[in-house]
């Protein structure tokens, strides 16, 4: 039977939970568009979200040149739960939510020309993440220990003093 090191253990821990991880993110509720906004156009995204959590978006502008854009979140009644003003090329926020229903991600051009963007709107699923941030942690102190006591084991040979 082979043993295998803290150090291994922890690091395996780590990469299970990241896989994890990013199975559940990318099973999450999301949807993308990919569009040209003129000169004060608004794009809409709509998204129906369960229970409450933690939403996210991410607003991509591939030819930047000083472009303004104008986001706001709008629950299933109407009301403005998040805006933000978009000045870069590539932003990522989020917003919390705190129940069912469909929500709405409106992007407005402020700026004097015509803009291409990319927009991704949907649920970080938050409470699904525990299990996996829990093991990762776990891992990485498992790791963190290894370390130490492999330091601590260490004997460094000093070098004998001249008296001449």
């Amino acid at each position: 039977m082979k043993v295998y090191s803290p150090f291994r253990i922890g690091l395996a821990l780590i990469v299970i939970a990241s896989l994890w991880i990013t199975i559940l993110f990318s099973g999450s509720e999301k949807i993308s568009t990919s569009t040209d906004l003129e000169s004060k156009e608004t794009a809409s995204l709509e998204l129906n979200l369960d229970k409450s959590g933690i939403g996210f978006y991410i607003l991509t502008v591939p030819d930047f040149s000083k472009d303004i854009l104008f986001v706001q979140i709008l629950d299933s009644d109407g009301s403005v739960i998040a805006d933000k003003k978009i000045t870069t090329k590539m932003s990522v926020n989020y917003f919390k939510f705190s129940h069912s229903g469909r929500y709405i991600m409106e992007i407005t051009n402020i700026s004097e020309k015509s803009v291409k963007i990319q927009a991704d709107f949907g649920d970080t699923k938050t409470p699904d993440l525990l299990i996996p941030v829990l093991i990762s942690f776990l891992g990485t102190g498992i790791i963190i220990i290894s370390g130490y006591r492999k330091l601590t084991s260490q004997s460094t040979a000093q070098p004998e003093e001249n008296n001449s």
